[in-house]
Parts: C-alpha cells; sequence; structure tokens
C-alpha cells in the first residue's frame, strides 16, 4: 500500500518548509517540476527517476537532489519491493537565505552539480530529521530540518563564497556569548515555545540559526531544543515533587499535552510522572 504525509517544520527563519515522508510500492510519477528545491533521502528500498536527460537509480541511504524547475520522474526501483523516502521541499529563498548562512556571496540560491550524493553526514542529518516527525516533537524537527538543510548546502553546493561561516564564526569570538544567551532564554522561558524557537533565539543572539545550533551544541553537548526538554522535565521533576497535578504541571511546563510529559519524562528519568509523584510522596 502506498503511504505518504506532508509536515511543516520550521526552517529558523522564520518560515516553514514542507517535508514528505512517503512509502511508495506502485506509484509512479511522470514528468513533472517543483518550484522549489526537493531534498531527500532514500530511507529504504530504492528508487529509480529520470532527470538531465538520463535514468538515475538511488538506493538506501542517497541523498537525492532536485533544483527548482528541474524536469524529472520517479517510481519504485527495478527489482525493489517498496521506496521509502524522506523530502524537504524547500523555497527559493530560504534555500539562499541558508547558503549565505555557510558564506555565499550575494544571497543567491545554491546550485548542485550532483543530483544523487552519498553523504554519511547529511544521512544522519535526515536520519535525525525523520525519528523526530515521526514522534512529531516541533522543536526538535526544527532544529533537524535546518541542519539537514545546512549540512547539505555547506558540503555539496557550488557556490562562490567570501568567507566560509566557520572562518567568520572563529574570528569573531562570539560563541561564548551565544552559548550564554541561548541557555539563559531556554532555562528562563522554558514554558513558552514562542520564546524559545530556533528563529527566536537566532534573532536573540544575532547569529544564523545554523550557528545557534552548533555553537550549543559544541558547548554543551546538547542541541538547544535537547537542552530546553531537559530542562522542562527537571522543572516538571520539582512540580511533581511539590504535589501538582500531572495533566496540570505538562501545562506549566511547556509540554503540549500529559502524553507529551510523560513520553519524555520516562525517556530521561526511566520512570512515568504519576510514579514517581507516588514514590516521591510524604507519607
Amino acid at each position: 500500500m502506498d503511504q505518504a504525509r506532508i509536515v511543516k517544520v520550521g526552517s529558523g527563519f522564520g518560515k516553514h518548509v514542507e517535508v514528505l515522508r512517503t512509502t511508495y510500492q506502485s506509484q509512479t510519477f511522470a514528468r513533472h517540476t517543483h518550484d522549489t528545491y526537493t531534498l531527500g533521502l532514500v530511507v529504504g528500498g530504492a528508487g529509480t527517476f529520470w532527470c538531465r536527460g538520463s535514468e538515475r537509480f538511488a538506493g538506501k541511504g542517497d541523498v537525492v537532489v532536485i533544483p527548482p524547475g528541474e524536469v524529472h520522474t520517479g517510481s519504485v526501483g527495478v527489482g525493489a519491493d517498496s521506496l521509502s523516502y524522506l523530502a524537504v521541499y524547500l523555497p527559493v529563498d530560504l534555500a539562499a537565505l541558508h547558503a549565505e548562512a555557510v558564506g555565499a556571496r550575494g544571497s543567491q540560491p545554491p546550485e548542485f552539480g550532483a543530483v544523487v550524493l552519498r553523504d554519511s553526514a547529511v544521512r544522519r542529518a535526515y536520519q535525525t530529521l525523520d525519528r523526530a516527525i515521526a514522534v512529531f516533537d516541533e522543536g526538535a524537527a526544527q532544529e533537524a530540518v535546518c541542519v539537514a538543510i545546512t549540512e547539505l548546502i555547506r558540503r555539496h553546493a557550488q557556490r562562490r563564497t567570501g568567507d566560509t561561516g566557520r572562518d567568520v564564526w572563529h574570528r569573531t569570538g562570539r560563541r561564548s556569548r551565544v552559548v550564554n544567551i541561548v541557555r539563559e532564554v531556554l532555562e528562563d522561558s522554558y514554558a513558552r515555545a514562542d520564546e524559545t524557537s530556533l528563529h527566536v533565539l537566532a534573532g536573540k543572539t544575532g547569529v544564523t540559526p545554523f550557528h545557534v545550533i552548533r555553537a550549543f551544541r559544541e558547548a554543551t553537548g546538547l542541541a538547544p531544543h535537547q537542552y530546553l526538554i531537559q530542562v522542562r522535565v527537571e522543572r516538571a521533576r520539582q512540580f511533581l515533587a511539590d504535589g501538582a497535578v500531572p495533566s496540570v504541571v505538562a501545562a506549566m511546563t511547556g509540554f503540549v499535552d500529559q502524553s507529551h510529559l510523560t513520553y519524555h519524562f520516562k525517556k530521561h528519568l526511566g520512570i512515568t510522572p504519576g510514579k514517581y509523584q507516588r514514590c516521591v510522596a510524604v507519607p
């Protein structure tokens, strides 16, 4: 059975991108184009598609790059039972912003020479995105899509650059200031999604979303959203120990609902909120 779903994920620049997750067994696509970049990963199985005058093959772990306006087809690969695919539909203006974040001059959208790539770092970034949208953790998905897009452009786009993002970053010495600002915001505003989004953190620190993620991860070992979840869980633990009702605690600490709190609480502490509360209750 063919299955497909699309979710909208924040890009880190204040706009959303659409992310397609599919498993196809019989679906075929006639020649067509998109107005956006189609940046995808073959998660399982294999696919074949016609693009730039020839048939292409993409197997599990391959990254596929279809620029806007590029005529192409698509189908399950010959001999394969299915094609499982994760694709980001990236508007041209956002592609230019991501390219500029890693050193492109003139706000020009990136150009790619190859349409099928093999890159373990980019593959891992897409796999992180796949896990984030599976549970739909919006903050984690936003970070993952930003990293996946930026790493793909940084490593494979053919573009003229000035100073690379890394060179500028190290020369300006803003890393510790950025980390301190992000940590303060996450710890003070942990319950407010509108104050802790990647887009807001980038605005408060004056650097790109990608640099926010990279600086914070290198300094703390955690991406900003992972740190935020950790703060929320710790605050929830404190409220539960004081006797607050779990459903109320979920709302107080920024979780979507009680099940969202339970998922992360057990993941971090190995025990459900209710059981934790019963264990620490004063007789």
